[in-house]
């Protein structure tokens, strides 16, 4: 799935018939697609809108619209309305609408559970409820969520977005997800802590001060880049070790605001490993080529 966010970030602006740089990407790789309130605007904008080049006759639509509704343009709404999206208003000012399109979300993913258990009970090879359980947890350990334009604007929406990705990482149909917030210019998500150990393989690793190259092609390619940074952001992380970085870190140093931040890293080869004490906000920078 992929999540539209509000922040007043630029999605790239394709040409023809294809969507440009990340947006491309993520809207080619999702099967689920929810719009967080304004994020239908930003959609809208990059897609049809006045200033869009996009091939009008391609249409972008996401399935759903959800929030509070208090950012959908007027003109907006109905254009969306007009091509069959449904657009759900959640008035609960308890959550962020960005919170509610992670329960739109939720609802979908529980609702793919439902289809496979109904499936294999109708199949019935002698296995019973233990096949549709693993399959439940297939479902989860395949799923990727993405959101998109959670950078750029407001710093408080920014950081909003950010900690959905503490908050939905540990609901219990997220929870072995993977879970990333992507910007033209940034891809940015939450490690978890040990034991896990996290094994993190990016585009564009920096070798000996040279990109990787990318065979000669007509298609745009976008990848993350080497640059990266660790970003103790929940809390205080006594013991962080790394391997595959420039600056490795070997567990003597926490990682903490007021103390060490781990910025203006680089990837350095095929593969980083990262085990921390406490979770970690793991960021690359965007390449597009």
């Amino acid at each position: 799935p992929i999540i539209f966010s509000k922040q007043r970030s630029t999605a790239s602006k394709g040409q023809g018939k294809q969507l440009a740089g990340v947006l491309r990407i993520l809207w080619e790789s999702s099967t689920y697609r929810v719009c967080a309130d304004g994020g239908a605007n930003r959609l809208y904008d990059a897609t049809v809108g006045e200033n869009s080049s996009l091939d009008r006759s391609t249409l972008y639509l996401p399935d759903i619209i959800t929030g509070d509704l208090d950012s959908l343009k007027p003109h907006v709404r109905e254009f969306y309305k007009e091509k069959g999206v449904p657009i759900v208003r959640v008035e609960d000012q308890n959550f962020h609408d960005l919170d509610k399109a992670f329960m739109a979300v939720e609802k979908w993913m529980l609702s793919l559970d439902r289809e496979n258990a109904a499936s294999d009970a109708s199949e019935d090879n002698g296995v019973g409820n233990n096949a549709a359980s693993e399959m439940s947890s297939n479902i989860a350990t395949s799923t990727r969520t993405y959101i998109y334009g959670g950078f750029g604007g407001r710093f408080d929406q920014e950081m909003g977005c950010v900690n959905a990705l503490y908050t939905w990482g540990n609901k219990p149909v997220f929870k072995h997800t993977s879970m990333a917030m992507y910007g033209e210019d940034n891809c940015t998500f939450l490690l978890p802590s040990m034991p896990v150990k996290n094994e993190i393989r990016i585009r564009f690793p920096d070798f000996d001060g040279k990109m990787k190259n990318e065979p000669l092609t007509d298609e745009e390619v976008v990848g993350e880049g080497p640059t990266c940074g660790l970003i103790p952001l929940g809390n205080r992380c006594d013991n962080v070790y790394t391997s595959g970085l420039k600056w490795n870190l070997d567990g003597d140093v926490p990682l903490e605001f007021g103390g060490l931040v781990s910025s203006s890293n680089c990837v350095m080869e095929e593969v980083v490993t990262i085990e921390s004490s406490s979770p970690l906000i793991f960021t690359t920078e965007m390449i597009v080529i």
